[in-house]
């Protein structure tokens, strides 16, 4: 090979490491902005958030907040306006913030029109179903927590009466695709979702690869194949976060 063609051969090379180096792996980095940290790391006591403690996004100080929720705001905004949460209740929506704030997963869906936006993350819709069962009987006054509330300066406040989450929802899917806005969706296995248990690892195909799909959710399934958003984002290289991150902008999660 010439001397010039080594040089390029070289360049091309230093290209490729560091496109590599920049894609890294699909939860090398964490969300930008609120309490994120600049890339996930171990840390050793979570809490209620324990099961991202190998790569975290957020810190233990993050955490604590989040266990001691709704007794303190989260995020500006109060999980318990219509009274307290049963405790399995309660425990749905720390799963839902532990997520959001310490899994480097989250990046993998960011919105298009929101900055500091997640859209459409496929959750199971078994967990949509048992998140309903365990709420059912609590009360809420806000169908859509991003966007219902009144706003003052103690945070959120009730706009409406407040009536069981079975009767401000249908279901568990209704309840997983409004109360966050468009930030989730629910996907019936065996199409790949997430539980937020251990078990979702990584059971997602990666770049909209529908290859990956099962057989059973291209065809004959009900509802036909499984979702575009159900498949991870990865290609969309902006960096966002879940919904909104409301500290000091007066409105949502």
């Amino acid at each position: 090979m010439s001397g010039g063609g080594s040089v390029w051969a070289l360049a091309i090379g230093w290209a490729l490491a560091v496109l590599c180096r920049d894609t890294g792996g699909l939860d090398s980095r964490c969300l930008a902005g609120g309490k994120h940290k600049v890339a996930p790391s171990p840390e050793g006591q979570l809490g209620v958030c324990q099961l991202y403690a190998a790569n975290a996004c957020c810190s233990p100080k993050v955490a604590q907040e989040i266990s001691r929720a709704p007794l303190t705001k989260v995020n500006n905004s109060y999980w318990n306006r219509c009274g307290s949460l049963s405790p399995r209740c309660e425990n749905y929506l720390q799963r839902i913030e532990c997520f959001y704030r310490c899994s480097p997963s989250a990046a993998r869906w960011p919105h298009p029109q929101h900055p500091t936006a997640i859209l459409e993350v496929p959750l199971c819709l078994s967990f949509c179903e048992a998140w309903y069962e365990a709420c059912k009987d609590d009360l809420t006054c806000a169908r859509n927590w991003v966007s219902d509330w009144q706003w003052g300066p103690q945070g959120n406040n009730c706009s409406q009466d407040c009536v069981p989450y079975s009767q401000m929802y249908q279901d568990g899917r209704e309840l997983c695709e409004n109360i966050w806005g468009d930030s989730f969706v629910a996907t019936q296995e065996p199409c790949p979702c997430l539980s937020l248990t251990g078990s979702d690892a990584d059971p997602l195909p990666e770049d909209g690869d529908s290859s990956e799909e099962p057989d059973s959710a291209k065809a004959g399934s009900p509802g036909g194949p499984c979702p575009a958003s159900s498949l991870l984002r990865r290609g969309l290289r902006k960096r966002s976060v879940f919904m909104e991150d409301m500290e000091g902008s007066g409105s949502g999660f």
